[in-house]
């Protein structure tokens, strides 16, 4: 399928491996990114280029796995609050970093009013327990690790899209990234079926507003 003037909601992903979707409706396009913030950022620019000249305003979806040491491989979390986990939060480099929370509306917020725990942190490493990164910053508790969504959530909130995205924990940050092919498949079934399930709560909302 090609992005057209029908889609309604477009469903980003680092990797298709990462999702096992059943059969998209006509209004629904997946798009795979790439792993890591560049190529999210880049595919997220090359597809909003498409998006202006169809003069559509979708819902993006981003949905993949995450790394996380509070729940098992396997446990689903809806996100809300994003932050970029490899920046320095301290001194003036806070004067160009973003705290996101919401999900569909975005807005920007001060890292005091940042909940850590609900977050999701973004970075540009797979994040390892032992690692003198994790160890900085275990203390705030974050919810989980990925590798793009803070860098699609600013670029939505940039371009006042509305946003969402649906992890699945793949590994604890414990050296078992190794086991991530392994671990795809017996996970991005379940992925996908929660993710038809969002939708279909997602569309219930709209409709009154639609019969309005």
């Amino acid at each position: 399928m090609i992005l057209n003037k029908d889609i309604e909601t477009i469903i980003l992903v680092a990797n298709k491996n990462e999702l096992s979707f059943p059969s998209p409706s006509k209004s629904t396009y997946i798009y795979e990114i790439g792993v890591g913030k560049v190529n999210a950022l880049l595919s997220a620019a090359r597809l909003y280029e498409d998006i202006k000249t169809l003069e559509i305003n979708p819902i993006v979806l981003n949905v993949g796995t995450v790394g996380c040491t509070r729940y098992p491989i396997g446990h689903v979390l809806y996100p809300s609050y994003y932050a970029q986990g490899d920046a320095y939060t301290d001194g003036f480099f806070l004067e160009n970093t973003l705290f996101f929370k919401g999900r569909g509306v975005l807005e920007s917020i001060s890292v005091d009013e940042f909940n850590y725990e609900d977050a999701l942190l973004t970075s540009d490493r797979f994040i390892h327990v032992n690692s003198s990164f994790y160890q900085d910053i275990k203390h705030l508790n974050p919810m989980a690790f990925d590798m793009e969504s803070y860098a699609l959530a600013n670029f939505c909130f940039q371009k006042n899209l509305a946003f969402h995205s649906i992890k699945i924990v793949s590994d604890n940050c414990d050296g078992t990234v190794k086991d991530w092919e392994s671990i795809l498949g017996e996970i991005s079934g379940r992925l996908g079926n929660i993710l038809h399930q969002f939708m279909k709560n997602l569309d219930a909302e709209k409709a009154p507003a639609s019969l309005s």
